[in-house]
């Protein structure tokens, strides 16, 4: 099987937005920053480098792609061309280095030619200070510059970003394919569902399913539901037992919380009609989902979903992970009623 290219790769996930900024650069319409929103798995990151190699191709195709072949576009696809500037965290957050590095390369003209692209993934990982440092190019490029952001979700980028660029939504991987995809790797049918809820990616999942880290959390996860669904203070001891030792970084921490909103995502479905339990991230609970559904009624559901959504924020506010869910499970035990 041939292997595929940033191209092909950009052109199967997101045709449509291919077709589109192929065509903004022919017409040399093409504005000085974009953000790119979407999940790991929908091509965001090959996307924007089919953007670079279109800029610089040598040998662009009757059908307006980049050659992939030229000299230009050998050495974008390598990571060697000075005037295409890409930048990823290190670790769990974009350094003050990488900003620094950032920062003196916006005040460059290009080194070859007269264009010069910035592409910036992760950009949610970057700090308040750094992300306002990007505001001065946003606002006064240097020369022909184009900067594209990238980010898995648009809601922690700072607003004032979010209102000087073009913000691109890109299409999700659709359901049916992300789940055939699932099974094939081995996963199992109690947790496709899960899984495509915490990201669209194959390899992500993967990631997830290596030394049974999912069905642990999983696990963990519904003995705490269960806890606070029958009132028992007991959940706030599983917090610190079960939940916590989950999370052995920031992203485990991030996925953790991803989960704690879907198993009450499921009750909320129960909450508005008969659901088929094989359709629920959580099946193994849903009897409890549907029965706490019925307890709690729309409002305290809302809130208590509310609650949990809230403490995504928290996380990306550098607050303690293991207070974020103790707090979260007091707030939600003072929702249930008492037997």
């Amino acid at each position: 099987m041939t292997e595929e290219t940033p191209i092909t790769t950009a052109q199967r996930l997101q045709p449509q937005l291919v077709d589109h900024f192929m065509h903004l650069i022919g017409t040399q319409q093409l504005s000085h920053a974009y953000l790119f929103n979407g999940m790991d798995g929908t091509g965001r990151q090959d996307l924007a480098q089919t953007i670079a190699l279109r800029l610089f191709c040598q040998n662009v195709t009757p059908a307006g792609l980049p050659c992939g072949q030229c000299a230009e576009c050998r050495r974008i696809i390598a990571g060697d061309h000075p005037d295409v500037i890409r930048v990823v965290p290190d670790g769990q957050r974009i350094k003050v280095d990488q900003v620094r590095y950032l920062k003196a390369e916006f005040s460059k003209s290009a080194v070859e030619g007269n264009q010069k692209i910035f592409i910036v993934d992760q950009i949610e990982r970057m700090t308040t200070g750094a992300a306002n440092s990007l505001l001065k190019f946003i606002e006064e490029p240097v020369g022909n510059t184009v900067a594209l952001l990238l980010t898995a979700n648009k809601n922690l980028i700072l607003p004032t970003i979010l209102s000087r660029t073009q913000i691109v939504d890109l299409l999700p991987v659709a359901p049916k394919e992300l789940a055939a995809a699932l099974a094939e790797v081995g996963v199992a049918p109690s947790q496709q569902n899960l899984l495509a809820t915490l990201t669209e990616s194959v390899t992500a999942a993967q990631e997830l399913m290596v030394d049974d880290w999912l069905t642990t959390a999983q696990k963990s996860i519904e003995h705490w539901f269960t806890a606070c669904c029958q009132g028992d203070e007991r959940a706030f001891v599983r917090v610190q037992t079960e939940l916590v030792p989950l999370a052995t970084n920031r992203d485990r921490q991030g996925i953790v919380l991803d989960m704690l909103v879907q198993i009450w995502h499921d009750a909320l479905r129960q909450q508005t009609g008969a659901v088929d339990a094989q359709t629920l991230a959580y099946p193994q609970v849903a009897q409890t989902s549907q029965q706490i559904a019925q307890r709690l009624g729309v409002d305290r559901l809302v809130a208590v979903v509310t609650l949990t959504l809230a403490t995504r924020g928290q996380l990306a506010g550098n607050l303690n992970f293991q207070a974020i869910l103790e707090a979260l499970t007091l707030q939600i035990l003072a929702q249930i009623p008492r037997r």
